[in-house]
Formats: C-alpha cells, sequence, structure tokens
C-alpha cells in the first residue's frame, strides 16, 4: 500500500509517493511557466498544471514499480483560482497572487465595507492579492465570462476535481479569498453581496483530511495507476508544510524556505486586532477546532538565491549541469566566513508582511570596486534573514510567541544559510 502528495506550485508541481512507514519511494517533478506582461498581469494556465500533474503521476507511479496508491492528497498555493463553465470547462487563465488587477476593487471593498470589518469576519488584513478581488476585476472587467461561471476552484482543490473529486474546498485555501468566515466556517454573505458576486460559485468547505472522491477510472487508465484511489482534502501549502513538519501545538512553528520564505506559527484562538492587522497577519484555521496558524513571509525567498545564480551564475550553472554538480554548493564555496558589509533589502516582488507593499522594490547597498561575487551571494541570505528576523520580533508583539522553529524547504539543505539564520 502506497499514499501520494501532490504538491502543486506556482512555477512546478511535485509528485512523491511513500509507503506505510512514510518513506519515499519515488519523485517527479515538471515545471511550468508564468505568463507575464508590462500591465502588471501575471497568470498561470490550468490546463497546464492539470496536464503537469497527471504526467508527473505516471512518473512517480512508474518510478516506484507500479506500487497499489491508497490515497492521494494535495498541497497547493493560495489565493488562485480557476473558473469552470457548467460542463467543468476551464473558462480563462489564474491571475496569482503578484498579479496587479484588485487593487481598486479591494480599495472599493474597503471603502463600503471598512477595513476592520473584513478582518472581523475573515482573519485578513485587506489586501489587493485575495481571490475576491481578482474574481470581482473579473465581474467588472469580463461580465460574459463571469456569467459563464459555474464554480470556481482553488488550485489543490481543482486537481483533486479533475481525478475525480467533488466541488469541494479546505478552509485554509478558503480562507485565502478573503470572503470567508474563519470562525463560522463558511463563505461570507455579507461579503459577497458588498462585493457583488454570487456565493453559489463558491465550492462547498471542509476540514483537511475529508475525503471528497475517488479516482475516476477512465483517469486512472490515463494515468496508469491503479483504479479506486481515494481523493483527500489538502490545504494551502505552507499550512500542509506545518502538518508535514509535526508543528501542532501552540509554540511550535515552522520555517518552509521554498520560493517564498515563510515563518507558520500556531497558535490558539484568532488574533483579530489593529496590530495583527496593521502587520498583514492573517489567522488561518489549522487542524484542530480553535488552533489557527498565521504567515509571516517574503515572496522573495529562495528565489532570491535563483535570481542571483541566474544573474551572476548564469555560465557557472551550465557547467555544473553538464557535470552533474550543484551551483548551489559551488556556490556556497564562495560564500567568506565572516558577516559581510553589504545590506540587501529582499523587496524583489514587492515588500511583504510585516509592512506589505506591493509596489517596493529591493536594493543591494554598500558595493564596492572590492566586492566579491561570494559576498553579494551570502549578503542575499543575510538580507534574507534579516527580513524573517523582523517578523519574528513582530509575531512577538502580537504576542504569537516562538519557542520552536522547524525548518524545511529547499533552504533547509543549505548548511551556510541555517547558520546565517
Amino acid at each position: 500500500m502506497a499514499l501520494l502528495g501532490l504538491d502543486i506550485g506556482t512555477t512546478g508541481t511535485k509528485a512523491t509517493i511513500f509507503d506505510e512507514d512514510g518513506s519515499i519511494l519515488s519523485y517527479a517533478y515538471g515545471e511550468y511557466d508564468i505568463k507575464s506582461n508590462r500591465d502588471g498581469h501575471y497568470e498561470i494556465e490550468p490546463l497546464v498544471v492539470w496536464n503537469t500533474a497527471k504526467s508527473i503521476i505516471s512518473k512517480a507511479n512508474e518510478k516506484a514499480g507500479n506500487v497499489n496508491i491508497k490515497a492521494l492528497s494535495t498541497s497547493s498555493f493560495g489565493e488562485a483560482f480557476v473558473m469552470l463553465d457548467k460542463a467543468g470547462k476551464e473558462l480563462a487563465n489564474s491571475p496569482i497572487y503578484m498579479d496587479k488587477r484588485g487593487e481598486s476593487e479591494c480599495a472599493d471593498l474597503v471603502r463600503t465595507l471598512g477595513a476592520e470589518e473584513i478582518m472581523g469576519i475573515t482573519g485578513h488584513p485587506p489586501h489587493p492579492m485575495y481571490s475576491i478581488c481578482k474574481l470581482m476585476w473579473q465581474h467588472e472587467n469580463n461580465p460574459q465570462l463571469y456569467k459563464k461561471t459555474n464554480k470556481i476552484l482553488f488550485y489543490g482543490d481543482y486537481i483533486l476535481h479533475k481525478l475525480g473529486g467533488q466541488y469541494v474546498s479546505d478552509y485554509s485555501l478558503a480562507a485565502r479569498t478573503m470572503c470567508f468566515d474563519i470562525k463560522n466556517k463558511q463563505w461570507s454573505k455579507k461579503i459577497m453581496e458588498h462585493a457583488g458576486l454570487d456565493i453559489d460559485i463558491f465550492p462547498e468547505t471542509k476540514v483537511t483530511g475529508s475525503m471528497v472522491g475517488e479516482i475516476t477510472p477512465a483517469v486512472a487508465d490515463e494515468l496508469g495507476v491503479n483504479k479506486g484511489i481515494k481523493l483527500v482534502l489538502g490545504g494551502h501549502d505552507q499550512l500542509m508544510v506545518a502538518v508535514g513538519a509535526g508543528v501542532t501545538n501552540e509554540g511550535q512553528a515552522v520555517n518552509g524556505i521554498g520560493t517564498v520564505d515563510c515563518i507558520t506559527p500556531v497558535f490558539k484562538g484568532t488574533r483579530i486586532n489593529s496590530n495583527m492587522m496593521n502587520s498583514s497577519y492573517a489567522s488561518v484555521p489549522y487542524l484542530f477546532e480553535d488552533i489557527y496558524v498565521t504567515y509571516a513571509f517574503n515572496m522573495t525567498g529562495g528565489s532570491l538565491l535563483k535570481w542571483f545564480r541566474d544573474t551572476f551564475a548564469k555560465k557557472d550553472k551550465e557547467i555544473a549541469e553538464k557535470s552533474n554538480l550543484q551551483i548551489y554548493n559551488i556556490l556556497d564555496k564562495e560564500i567568506p566566513k565572516k558577516p559581510t558589509d553589504i545590506f540587501v533589502l529582499p523587496h524583489f516582488t514587492g515588500s511583504p508582511t510585516p509592512k506589505t507593499d506591493i509596489h517596493a522594490k529591493g536594493a543591494i547597498v554598500n558595493l564596492t570596486l572590492g566586492t566579491e561575487r561570494g559576498e553579494i551571494y551570502k549578503a542575499c541570505m543575510e538580507g534574507e534573514a534579516f527580513e524573517m528576523k523582523y517578523n519574528i520580533q513582530t509575531l512577538e508583539d502580537n504576542n504569537i510567541l516562538i519557542d520552536e522553529l522547524r525548518t524545511v524547504g529547499g533552504g533547509s539543505r543549505s548548511p551556510g544559510w541555517l547558520q546565517i539564520r
């Protein structure tokens, strides 16, 4: 018996098959592109994500020796949604969190309802990255497209639905819409009415871990997997990182260092107040009754080092790949022992929590003609570490205390970066 986990990200999807003891049997990964333009639009294509998911499920299963998979669950990035018509057909590409559309719609919602009211219902400080703002934009600018929409699903739910699951979302992905009542665990009619949206297009919601269906025989045949695989509701990727790291008790937190650098602490009861709102911290329902998490994050985590690699070490990367070496291991050898005199402000895709500003820009300060590449590389790590330390201090100001921090993700494999932290 085996279990399959599917992690749907903004630039790629991973499939991992485990045995009953949790040992990894196989792994597969597939990438896709973000579509962008000069107007600040950033989108992904639902069918490309679906086709990638199918491909890597098949590859992982083949690598594992065509094992008997009992159940499949997902984790996925939040905010982005797929618009589906009555036949279940995808109607449009999905704007992602960094897409600039929805700014004026978010401002309109705040004017009519008030930021405190929105925060009080949803546990989320108003921000244009959330789903409702993008959907309001579609309603206003693409009314015919909106009229065709029968349901919207978030990416983990969308993939489960394509495999054979129902129209269901978990509480954590629903919360990232900014129109979900986190205390009563239901869509907010009040917010929907002020947004001018139809509540019926939103999916049913259930707790993470709920079974939502079974893989259809046709899809099982297409993917080359066994029939009867149970489809289990996952959740928002950062919340699922906490689950995977065994972070379940108040005072514990996980630091997932992937494309996004995120600290996810666990606490009891919602934290809905002006300090949390001013710090851009949300309250997200966790696995247990009256237990919540929040996300303290920077958008440019591992992606900052990827930017450095592709900008300052492009040729080295090509040479490393030909020699079957890891470019980051090579760059790590250039890291100076002492702290650098360079300051990197890691706001390359806007400013994160606790001072959110989507228009903020990054900076590299204190360069000289004597500055070497390894110093800039280390300074990127240092700047990101300072950013997360600032978040920890701000969480403490909000009475969210961290006694134990577990680190996972690609960045956790860098001894140099962990030592800096």
